[in-house]
This record gives structure tokens, sequence and C-alpha cells, in this order.
């Protein structure tokens, strides 16, 4: 899946996750940052000015990317054990990837961003956002990567995980759509068949539940 349709989609799924309290995002950033200027160390300023610039990179903003870095790096310095920063600058390592046009510094960037996915996921692997944001970044890493297990493993333990029917039908019909193409790729097409139906099932007028159509209609389904 080419880097620009993945992150496109990363975007319906972590807006459904933000809060942004009646402004734009661009507003929003603005007064975070004011109140940072008199709270250079408020984490939960900068966690959120973290989140909200990875996703203006993930819609193709390539300068929203140096600033999240800025932001999650300092988090990081204040906040070691902070897994969901570590696996947001994670996967902003991969639009740093996408970003830059000399391969040597693209295959680095990537496999930086996979290790700290990986270190994150080692440290919580019970957190659901830990296990989306990698799921997600290592079902659209370049194949030789070997990367797909690994989203697989994700995407499966989000199913099992024993706060998945507690959460909003736009955060699970993504799951399913994702768990979905992850099976599929891994040709295994009945699961993909089957998490697919489910997400049609679970919100029918959404994107993900077209899309889910979509990959049936391919299947031959």
């Amino acid at each position: 899946m080419p880097f620009s349709i993945s992150r496109l989609l990363l975007i319906t799924l972590w807006l459904s996750c933000i809060a942004f309290m009646g402004a734009s995002a661009q507003d929003r950033i603005r007064e975070l940052e004011g109140s940072l200027k008199s709270n250079p160390g408020d984490v939960s300023v900068l966690m959120e000015l973290g989140r909200l610039y990875h996703d203006k990179a993930a819609g193709g903003d390539a300068d929203a990317v140096d600033k999240g870095f800025r932001y999650l790096d300092r988090l990081l310095i204040i906040d070691t054990a902070n897994v969901v920063a570590l696996a947001y600058r994670g996967d902003l390592w991969a639009m740093r990837a996408r970003d830059s046009w000399w391969p040597p510094n693209k295959w680095s960037y990537l496999r930086k961003g996979a290790a700290e996915l990986d270190q994150a996921v080692g440290l919580a692997p019970d957190n659901m956002m830990v296990r989306m944001l990698r799921g997600m970044n290592a079902l659209a890493a370049p194949g030789f990567l070997g990367r797909l297990s690994i989203a697989l493993e994700d995407f499966i333990v989000l199913l099992k995980h024993p706060a998945f029917d507690e959460q909003s039908k736009e955060l699970k019909v993504s799951i399913y759509y994702y768990a979905g193409v992850a099976h599929k790729r891994a040709d295994d097409y009945d699961k993909a068949r089957e998490l697919f139906k489910k997400a049609i099932s679970i919100l029918p007028d959404s994107d993900f539940a077209k899309r889910s159509q979509d990959e049936l209609k391919n299947m031959g389904s």
C-alpha cells in the first residue's frame, strides 16, 4: 500500500480519537503552543501537539513532520516511559521516509521507526493505541521489511482485546477493515472475507464499509 494512501486513511482513524474542543486543528495548535510558553514542560500539551502535528503530517504536510518530532522529542526527555509518544514518534519516522528522496535515508528512517514501534509494543503490549499505530505502520511498510506478520499480530491482538467491544463503531470498523487487509495479504482469504463482512455490518455507510465491499468484490465474493 503506498504511503500516500495509507496515511490518508490514518487521518480517519485519528480524527475519531482526538477531541478538538469545538475548534479547528490549527486553532487548537495555536492555543496549545501559546499555553506551552508559560509551562514548557506540560506533558499533556506536548502529547496533544505531537498527535496533532502527526495527523497533519499524515495528510501530506511535510513541515508538520519536523514539528511533530520537536514536541514528541521534548516529551520523551521529560517522560521516558511514555509509550504512546514513543509509538507516535515511531510512526513519524515513516513519514520522514516518505518525504526523503535519498534511498539510504529512506530505508534508515523506516527501520528506525519500526524499531521504536516494536519497543513501544514491547513495553505496553496491551495498549490499544500503541498496537494500532504499529499495526497501521507495519501494514503500510514496503514488503522487503517483512512487517506483514507484525501487522497481523497487532490486529489479532486488537480484535481480541478485552476493551474492544467498548470502542466506538468508527474505531471498530477501521480495525475490522485493516485486519481484513492484513489477512488478505497473508493469503488467508476466508478470514479476510469474514472481517470485511463484519466491517460492513457494524457501520454500513462508512468509508471503511465501502472499501470492504470493494475488497469483497475483488475477491469474487
